[in-house]
């Protein structure tokens, strides 16, 4: 081989243990943990109509003191870009600022749950339903006694939510 063969040889196997080296450094320090959760959902029932459904949803929350804090009608993003209609999902955001920050300083991993959320959608059969995530009991009980009380208002008062958005009562 001559010289200059060799150096471009030897320059692509620094090259590729260069590119190796930082292909093979530790991903940033991401963490995981395991938590166990629940999902809840109750049928819409027939003869409540989406808009009904919201409105009990957002009219018992503000009975319950949590704070209607946003919503993403997703089912619109979808519309825009497919240019086709979707079925309607919509995400609602509720919150009680000061529960949230009980919970954050009891674990900051409480954060995951903020704001609460609960979702209308229609599934593929044309079904209704109210959806959310819950926290489970263990995770509950794992919080401070005065912590752990506003967490169980505040995951009953989404089941009551849920409930009145189901049947339409206002």
């Amino acid at each position: 081989m001559n010289k200059p063969t060799l150096g471009l040889l030897f320059s692509a196997v620094l090259s590729f243990a260069a590119q190796a080296a930082v292909a093979a450094a530790p991903a940033a320090a991401l963490s995981y943990t395991d938590i166990k959760v629940q999902i809840a959902r109750i049928q819409i029932k027939d003869g409540v109509t989406f808009d009904d459904a919201v409105e009990s949803l957002k009219l018992r929350a503000n009975q319950l003191n949590l704070k209607y804090v946003g919503n993403n009608a997703l089912y619109k993003e979808i519309e825009a870009l497919t240019g086709k209609p979707s079925k309607r999902m919509e995400i609602f955001s509720f919150c009680d600022g000061l529960t949230a920050q009980k919970m954050i300083d009891a674990d900051p991993l409480m954060i995951s749950f903020m704001p609460c959320r609960i979702a209308l959608v229609e599934d593929s059969k044309g079904k209704r339903w109210v959806v959310t995530m819950m926290m489970s009991e263990a995770m509950i009980r794992a919080l401070p006694a005065d912590t752990r009380k506003n967490a169980q208002r505040i995951m009953s008062a989404m089941k009551e939510m849920m409930v009145a958005a189901s049947s339409g009562d206002l």
